[in-house]
Parts: C-alpha cells; sequence; structure tokens
C-alpha cells in the first residue's frame, strides 16, 4: 500500500519526480523526530541528532529549526540564531519559525529584533499564541504597558489559561493605577493557578488591597494559597467549596512526621460562632484524616474581634477569617 502510493505521487509530481517525494519525506521525518527529542526532554540527543542532519541537509527549513531549537535548550541563543534564522529564510510562510528566532533575540538580548521577528510571526498567523504572549512580554520590559496589555488580552482571548498573560496582565494594571480591575485580574490568576511563587504573591497582593478571596498559610517549610475558607450564612457549616481547601491542609500535615496544625478563626462580635466553626473544621478533618486525631496534632483558638494583619507593609482588618499554621514541626516526612 505504502509501495503504491509513492508510486502514484512520483506520476502526479512528473515535474518534480521522485526527488519531491523523497524531500517531502525528509521534511515529516524530521518534524516527527524533532518533537519526539522535544517531547521526550532528550534535548542532548536532539542536538546530536539534529546537528548531523544540518551537515547533510542544509538546505532544509526543519534540519536547521529543530537545531536552533535544540541549541537554544542545551548551548547559548547566539549559537542558535543562525540556524533559526536560516529556517524563516528556507521557509519565510512560517510563523512559528518566525517566533522561535524572536526567542533566541530574546534571550540574546537583542530586543529591537525579537519585536520584530514576533511582528513578522503575527502578520502570517495573527493567531499565534506564543508570539502574542511574548510580544506583550517583549513590550512590558520596554515599559509600554498599554501596548503590552493589548497583546495580552488578544492572547487571554484565545486561551483564558495563558499563566504569564494573566499574571503581567495584573502587574500592568497595578502599574497604570487601574485597582479594580488589577483585582479581578488577580483573583483570574489565582483561579487558574493557586498554587506556586507567583500565587503567593497575586494573594499577598490581593490581601494588601483589602480582598480576602485567596491566602498565603504557612505550614511549616510548605506555604499554601487557599482559597478564602467560607461557611453557609449564620451558621458553622463549611461551605462545599471549601472543601478542596482543607483536604490539602489535611493531605500537607497528614505527610509531615511531625506539627501541630493551628486552627484559628475570627469573628468580630460573635465569640460562639468563632469557636463552632473553629471546631467543625478541625471535625472535618479528623474525620477525613484520623492519624490526625490519634497523635492530638490539631490544636482550635477562636476570637470575637477582628483579625489584624501586616501584608505588604499594610494593615488589613478582617472581620471573620480562617488561619491556619504549624508549630513542633521539621522537615522530615513519612
Amino acid at each position: 500500500m505504502i509501495r503504491s502510493t509513492v508510486i502514484l505521487l512520483c506520476i502526479l509530481l512528473s515535474l518534480g519526480g521522485c526527488a519531491a517525494v523523497g524531500e517531502f519525506g525528509n521534511r515529516l521525518k524530521y518534524n516527527v523526530q524533532g518533537e519526539y527529542y522535544l517531547q521526550k526532554q532528550d534535548y542532548k540527543q536532539g542536538l546530536k541528532t539534529f546537528g548531523e542532519t544540518v551537515k547533510n541537509d542544509r538546505k532544509s527549513p526543519e534540519a536547521n529549526f529543530y537545531y536552533g531549537r535544540f541549541l537554544l535548550i542545551e548551548s547559548t541563543a547566539r549559537k542558535a540564531i543562525p540556524y533559526l534564522k536560516q529556517a524563516t529564510v528556507l521557509a519565510p510562510d512560517k510563523s512559528d519559525y518566525q517566533f522561535w528566532l524572536g526567542l533566541a533575540y530574546g534571550e540574546s538580548g537583542q530586543e529591537d529584533l525579537e519585536r520584530r521577528s514576533y511582528q513578522k510571526a503575527l502578520k502570517l498567523d495573527p493567531q499565534n499564541i506564543q508570539a502574542l504572549t511574548y510580544m506583550g512580554n517583549n513590550r512590558f520590559r520596554a515599559k509600554k504597558y498599554t501596548v503590552a496589555l493589548e497583546y495580552y488580552s488578544r492572547a487571554l482571548a484565545l486561551s483564558d489559561q495563558n499563566p504569564q498573560a494573566l499574571y503581567n496582565r495584573a502587574v500592568i494594571l497595578r502599574r497604570l493605577g487601574r485597582v479594580p480591575e488589577e483585582k479581578r485580574a488577580l483573583l483570574q490568576y489565582l483561579d487558574a493557578y493557586p498554587s506556586g511563587n507567583f500565587a503567593r504573591l497575586a494573594a499577598d497582593r490581593l490581601n494588601s488591597l483589602g480582598d480576602g478571596s485567596y491566602r498565603n498559610h504557612h505550614l511549616g517549610l510548605r506555604t499554601l494559597t487557599l482559597m478564602k475558607i467560607e461557611f453557609l450564612p449564620f451558621s458553622d457549616k463549611i461551605s462545599k467549596k471549601s472543601f478542596p481547601s482543607l483536604d490539602l491542609v489535611g493531605e500537607t500535615l497528614d505527610n509531615m512526621s511531625r506539627g501541630t496544625l493551628n486552627i484559628i478563626v475570627y469573628q468580630v462580635n460573635n465569640k460562639s460562632l468563632a469557636k463552632s466553626r473553629a471546631v467543625s473544621i478541625r471535625n472535618y478533618l479528623i474525620a477525613r484524616y484520623p492519624d490526625l486525631q490519634k497523635n492530638n496534632r490539631i490544636r482550635t483558638s477562636w476570637f470575637g474581634t477582628a483579625e489584624k494583619r501586616t501584608v505588604l507593609k499594610k494593615t488589613v482588618v478582617l472581620k471573620e477569617s480562617v488561619q491556619f499554621f504549624l508549630t513542633d514541626f521539621k522537615k522530615n516526612s513519612k
């Protein structure tokens, strides 16, 4: 079947002959090989394979492109640039080739050439989401905030889970003094990416603006960014949407060999409700993680006052809140 297909292609491409079929086969082979090494993160083998390939097939845009990609990863951007540039010359219609050339320029500090490459990439494909995002980054670094915001918005219109665009949009809105929009942007970032360094920064910034939708809790050497623990109105019944956050707290403590979890609940002018809510959280965790009760690893406190805390040098007053922190811990885990 494959032999018949090749013969038929040779007939149809009689002007170019079977050489055209061979060229097509090589292009397909290089693309498959390149993507395989990238997905397997076998960059050293990719560098070796395409280093040999590009010597034998200098006119192949695919060979130059993938060799440039692996040089960018394993070596230096400056070494990658000639090959990525050659790929764009041999295949001027490839938006991705222009994007990766731009990325190499950016990594080597040539930001004007970086910007021009992204512009070419977007001219070829206005929906190249990587080019939109990194064009936003380029304009962000140049302090062209309004222009950067436009590119991030275009990228987010294509994918609302784009982490760089989500976070940098919030930073730009802060620098432009557009605080209500910044809050919404921070919330959108945290809804999509509630863990990691940027989540912790986003939660602190949000708290400093008076929004307690998310909060950082320090459990020993770990910091958990959790959604606000909520209850049904006028009751101590935990809202179901808070279950995942409490489960994360319980799993974290359960996986540590030592440490006492302190649960502190504040409820202004209602100490009894604060107490019952603290007990509800304790009971939930014990029901889910029974070993915590056996080892007496949960301690509760409650106050009928507002909580005052300092975040990013700003004093924040919370009329109702839940705080978790760990004492008597060490680094070892189970």
